[in-house]
């Protein structure tokens, strides 16, 4: 009948796929995947903007995707591991699931496509080499043929991804999330690398470490801000030490602020201050007036809870300075979001 048609094709496909897994499969494993998914789901997750995915080298060697035997992500923590280590994890911590990448380097084929007819390259929007929305550096000369696999310890049962639309749907629509969140998110080696060479690398602030604020109760909302002196409701930013909400500078041609955040720095002298619609749980762009550039506050989670924000909750809902500064996403407004930044919120 078809439910057992579909069971063949279910078994052919994990057959298929455990066959080329570096652990060889145990006799009486090649049933009930869906079931072994399913009683690992609960810790599955989908890599928020916070988490840092370890998918290009083992915590603990020098193992990566290229490794004759790949690496193992753990689904739950996002920690890459080498063969000789993904056991010991399990065993350690009691994870299952983990996502097994192997990838292969292939000579790029030249078509003789490339030249004039190329699109043009993007305008940067970043103060940054070699990164996403930065300035373009030569490409490889090679390209990648990647096996995306799951692998489930201790049973060694190896679900190949096109395996998973014969699942239920709750056990396919966890998985695939997590799989296609993870491949897309930059490696914890990647987000290195990027504050390394990119342009907005900020130092921290003298005045993070020992900031006074006000106890004045102040709550302020996530979204839906305006400056107090003024109407304006993009380029806002919220002092850490008072809570007042203000615009900020005026640039060279004439848009941006009414410099009332200057203003309320130079009767106060209260000096850092956090842009409205740039935090996330990464961070946000902080400026200090005092130091007169932007700088890194390792206490900001608990500088803006002070003020009933909560800062994992959060979502970029407007520009950073950075791309202001290249005279990009200007035109990007907060009340754009303001809606699926509440629904998070609360």
């Amino acid at each position: 009948g078809v439910g057992g048609s579909m069971c063949w094709l279910l078994l052919l496909l994990l057959s298929r796929s455990s066959s080329s897994s570096i652990f060889p499969p145990r006799p009486g494993i090649m049933a009930e995947f869906s079931d072994l998914l399913l009683s690992v789901l609960s810790s599955v997750r989908v890599p928020r903007s916070g988490d840092r995915v370890h998918k290009d080298e083992c915590a603990f060697s020098f193992d990566t995707p290229e490794s004759e035997g790949g690496l193992y992500i753990c689904m739950n923590t996002f920690l890459g591991f080498g063969k000789q280590h993904v056991e010991k994890h399990y065993q350690k911590t009691g994870q299952r699931a983990y996502l097994h990448l192997r990838r292969t380097r292939l000579p790029k084929v030249d078509d003789g496509s490339s030249g004039a007819g190329d699109p043009p390259k993007k305008k940067p929007t970043r103060l940054a080499i070699g990164v996403e929305g930065g300035f373009e550096v030569d490409t490889e000369n090679f390209e990648y043929d990647e096996e995306v696999k799951v692998v489930i310890l201790p049973e060694n049962a190896v679900i190949s991804r096109d395996s998973l639309i014969l699942m239920s749907t709750a056990v396919r629509d966890r998985v695939s999330a997590s799989i296609d969140a993870m491949l897309a998110a930059d490696s914890a080696s990647r987000k290195q690398e990027i504050q390394a060479w990119d342009g907005e690398v900020r130092q921290v602030s003298k005045h993070a470490l020992d900031l006074k604020q006000m106890g004045n109760n102040l709550r302020i909302p996530p979204c839906g801000w305006k400056c107090s002196r003024c109407d304006l409701k993009e380029n806002l930013w919220l002092n850490l030490t008072d809570g007042s909400i203000l615009c900020g500078r005026r640039y060279f041609d004439g848009s941006g602020g009414n410099n009332h955040a200057l203003e309320h720095y130079k009767q106060s002298g209260y000096p850092l201050a956090v842009k409205l619609g740039t935090i996330t749980p990464d961070g946000a762009d902080v400026y200090s007036y005092d130091e007169d550039d932007m700088v890194l506050d390792p206490n900001l989670a608990e500088h803006l809870s002070h003020f009933g924000i909560n800062m994992m909750k959060m979502q970029k809902v407007g520009a950073r300075t950075a791309q202001l500064n290249l005279g990009t996403g200007a035109g990007h407004s907060t009340y754009q979001a303001c809606s699926a930044v509440l629904s998070d919120h609360y």
